[in-house]
């Protein structure tokens, strides 16, 4: 059984690095289109030489010398501060500059040479340490960071498909447990832990790798901001009945939802005030933001559609109510309505029938 895990755990491991090879080749021509794809590419390269390091230890005597598996372990803890930059770049392009870099990755640098200069195993601790507390402040500013971008791109704009960062919420969990997984694999030998972490990462990393290449950037003034300013007040008073009925005009006379592109800015210019009394009208009186409000009418429209005529298929009746695809209406479908648009129809097929 012993024998089946170390093979077991060879085997994912050499998975694992003809992955990021591949990565690495499918990502070499998309590696200019943005710094996050480049960020990316680089990315992929180091985990494969992460991974190539690490099979030196096939030979025995490397795997029982403490020294090199210190030194090796220590160059992982790099790991970190490149996941960080990646994830905070995808938040906030061209947050990432030279400078950054070199700040983020000096400190477990300068562990990886002191621990060379010194192998004492208080410097491999206090490594393993650092690397642990790192993440953990990493996950909790990307959790922070991410969720106001997402607040802020949902009170903006009609369409988020693409530019939602909400994944990197759910990647960085994931890495985070890998994180965790890796520390307790630090201080114990198990092949087939061992297995099943480089198998995660396979998974996690194929994730990371589609998303990547669906993600759009957007281009804000404040994008090169880690954490997006909150939302500007005013002390000024809006007269929310009139304010109230322009908008709805625009919305059900001028049917401006039906446009897939709308942002806040065009309302705004349509009903003669700005973004801010906007937004502050939708968050404050209606309890609602500017994405949520537009996808109600698209939604109410699409029951209109399936009511009226039910010849035209799901892509058909997104595409005429306002959705830039297919999944998104089925996302906000689902949640103002609690079902899918195939199961509305079929509920609605019963009825007439009944």
């Amino acid at each position: 059984m012993n024998q089946f895990s170390e093979n077991l755990a060879h085997f994912v491991h050499g998975a694992a690095f003809m992955f990021f090879i591949f990565a690495s080749i499918q990502l070499y021509p998309l590696r200019n289109r943005s710094n996050m794809m480049k960020l990316l590419f680089w990315s992929m390269i180091f985990l494969a030489f992460l991974e190539f390091k690490d099979m030196g230890f096939l030979i025995s005597e490397l795997w029982y010398d403490t020294y090199v598996t210190g030194i090796t372990m220590s160059i992982d803890m790099l790991y970190i501060p490149l996941m960080a930059l990646f994830f905070f770049e995808v938040i906030s392009p061209g947050w990432v500059t030279f400078y950054r870099i070199i700040g983020m990755a000096t400190p477990s640098i300068l562990f990886i040479i002191a621990y060379i200069l010194y192998p004492s195993p208080y410097i491999f601790k206090a490594a393993m340490l650092y690397s642990f507390i790192f993440g953990s402040i990493i996950l909790i500013i990307v959790f922070m960071a991410s969720s106001r971008r997402d607040n802020y791109i949902k009170d903006n704009f009609s369409d988020i498909e693409g530019f939602s960062v909400s994944w990197v919420r759910k990647v960085i969990t994931a890495l985070y447990v890998c994180l965790i997984f890796w520390t307790i694999l630090s201080w114990e030998e198990n092949w087939l832990s061992d297995a099943f972490y480089y198998a995660v990462s396979i998974l996690v990393w194929t994730y990371i790798y589609r998303l990547s290449q669906k993600h759009s950037v957007i281009a804000l003034s404040t994008s090169s901001k880690l954490f997006l300013p909150k939302p500007e007040k005013t002390d000024e008073e809006i007269p929310n009945f009139l304010f109230g009925k322009k908008l709805q005009e625009s919305m059900e006379n001028k049917r401006m939802f039906l446009n897939p592109k709308l942002t806040l800015s065009d309302v705004a210019g349509a009903i003669g005030t700005n973004r801010t009394y906007l937004s502050k009208y939708l968050n404050s009186t209606l309890q609602t933001n500017f994405y949520e409000y537009v996808n109600n009418f698209r939604i109410k429209e699409a029951c209109a559609l399936l009511t009226s005529d039910n010849r035209k298929n799901l892509s058909e009746i997104a595409e005429l109510s306002g959705f830039n695809s297919l999944s998104t209406f089925n996302r906000a479908f689902v949640k103002k309505v609690g079902e899918t648009p195939a199961r509305y129809i079929k509920k609605l097929n019963r009825k007439e029938v009944n």
